[in-house]
C-alpha cells in the first residue's frame, strides 16, 4: 500500500505542474486578447491559473479519489470506511496539499499518516471492484 500512496502522489504532483502549466498558457492568451487595466487582467489570469487544476481534480474527487489514485485503484475513505465527499476532498488535496507544496504528505514516506490524512481522520484504502 505504501508503495501506491507514493506512486499516486507523485502521478498527482505531475497532474498539478501540468494543470497549472495549461492555466498560465490559458492565462497568456487572454492576455494576449484583451486590453483591459493591469489589475483586472491579472486577476483574470490567477483565476484561470487556479480553477484549470481544480476543475480536473474536481471530476474524481466526486468518486473520493484523485487522479493518481484511480489510476492505482485506491480511494480516500473516513475512519468508519465511508468515502469523503467533495468538500473534503477539495479541502484535502487542494487547500492542505498543494497551497502546502505537498509538504503535508512528507510522513507518508516512511509509513505514517500525513498531516491531510490526521486533519480530515481519512485514510487510504484499495478501491473494490464496481459489482455488476
Amino acid at each position: 500500500m505504501l508503495i501506491r500512496r507514493i506512486a499516486a502522489n507523485i502521478i498527482d504532483l505531475f497532474v498539478l505542474i501540468g494543470s497549472v502549466a495549461i492555466g498560465a498558457y490559458l492565462a497568456g492568451q487572454v492576455a494576449d486578447m484583451f486590453e483591459e487595466p493591469f489589475l483586472l487582467l491579472t486577476l483574470s489570469m490567477v483565476c484561470i491559473i487556479i480553477l484549470v487544476p481544480i476543475g480536473l481534480q474536481s471530476l474524481f474527487w466526486l468518486e473520493s479519489t484523485t487522479i493518481g489514485k484511480m489510476m492505482l485503484f485506491i480511494k480516500v475513505v473516513n475512519s468508519e470506511g465511508e468515502n469523503l465527499d467533495y468538500y473534503q476532498m477539495f479541502v484535502r488535496d487542494f487547500l492542505l496539499k498543494t497551497l502546502s507544496a505537498n509538504l503535508v504528505t512528507l510522513p507518508v514516506f516512511i509509513g505514517r499518516p500525513g498531516v491531510h490524512d490526521v486533519i480530515l481522520d481519512s485514510q487510504i484504502v484499495i478501491r473494490p471492484k464496481r459489482q455488476k
